[in-house]
């Protein structure tokens, strides 16, 4: 089986979910409510769909059931989660800098006007 499409939102806030999104497999299973998730230490990992159960744990809805399916889909998704975050970062420098060089030509272009001083006063 091949991941053939992983779809991630990019979430920016300070807590531990940095991405959620789906993934297909062979273009003809798709798999919604993946998270990458930031653990303590600060490394990614990828979490998938669950559930709340009623003694407060956790069970996957969906997940592989080999380490080899698991290993190549959590590293499609975190290469693409590292793909989609180049990006945003590259965005916000390239807008960043923008934003600057705006700055600077409305500086440059409101120049102080000299006085006028002439004869005949």
């Amino acid at each position: 089986m091949q991941v053939s499409e992983v779809r991630l939102n990019l979430i920016n806030t300070d807590n531990a979910v940095k991405a959620i999104g789906s993934f297909a497999l062979d273009g003809a299973f798709a798999v919604r409510g993946v998270r990458v998730m930031e653990d303590k230490n600060g490394h990614n990992f990828v979490a998938f769909p669950s559930r709340a159960k009623a003694d407060g744990t956790y069970e996957d809805l969906a997940f592989p059931l080999s380490k080899d399916l698991y290993a190549h889909i959590t590293g499609a998704i975190l290469d693409e989660y590292k793909v989609q975050v180049e990006k945003q970062a590259q965005e916000q420098n390239q807008a960043q800098e923008a934003s600057q060089e705006a700055t600077q030509t409305e500086g440059a272009s409101e120049a102080k006007p000299t006085p006028k001083r002439g004869k005949g006063r």
